[in-house]
C-alpha cells in the first residue's frame, strides 16, 4: 500500500527533502524502526513509502511512526506522525481488481498499480457463519 504525505515549508508545499523515519513501532511497543520503508519524493510537496501488509514492517495489524523531514524546517512542519492499519487496506478490498478461489476460498487483492497481490483474505464457513482471516500475499 502507497502512502502519501504532503510536506510544507511556511505553509508552502517544500521539494528536495530527504525524509527519514524518527520512529516506527508496532502497537504493542515493539521497535520496528530498523524495517522502516524508504521515503521518495513524488513532487510538487509529495512524499511516498510503501509497505505491504505480511512483509515487515508491516507484518502486524498496526503500526506508529514519525517522520523526520529535515532539520531545515520548524519542528511545527518537521514532524509528521504517521499511522499504518490492516484497516486502510479495507478500500482496496472495495476498488482494487481482485480473484477469488472458489474452492480453496482464499479473495486476493491486487495493489493499486496491478502489479502484485496487495492482500489475502482466506474464507471460511462452520455452519451459518462466515469467517475472514486477513494474510499477505
Amino acid at each position: 500500500m502507497i502512502y502519501k504525505l504532503f510536506m510544507t515549508e511556511d505553509g508552502v508545499p517544500k521539494t528536495g527533502l530527504s525524509p527519514t523515519w524518527e520512529s516506527l513501532y508496532a502497537a504493542d511497543g515493539t521497535d520496528k524502526s530498523a524495517q522502516a520503508p524508504a521515503i521518495s519524493e513524488i513532487g510538487g510537496g509529495w512524499y511516498k513509502f510503501d509497505v505491504t501488509y505480511g512483509a515487515a514492517p508491516f507484518d502486524v495489524p498496526e503500526l506508529v511512526g514519525v517522520i523526520d523531514a529535515g532539520s531545515a524546517l520548524s519542528n511545527y512542519e518537521r514532524y509528521l506522525p504517521v499511522t499504518i492499519t490492516l484497516r486502510d487496506l479495507s478500500l482496496a478490498k472495495l476498488v482494487n481488481k481482485a480473484s477469488y478461489d472458489l474452492v480453496g476460498g482464499v479473495e486476493a487483492i491486487r495493489n493499486d498499480e496491478d502489479s502484485a497481490d496487495e492482500l489475502k483474505l482466506t474464507l471460511s464457513q462452520v455452519e451459518n457463519v462466515e469467517y475472514r482471516v486477513p494474510s499477505g500475499p
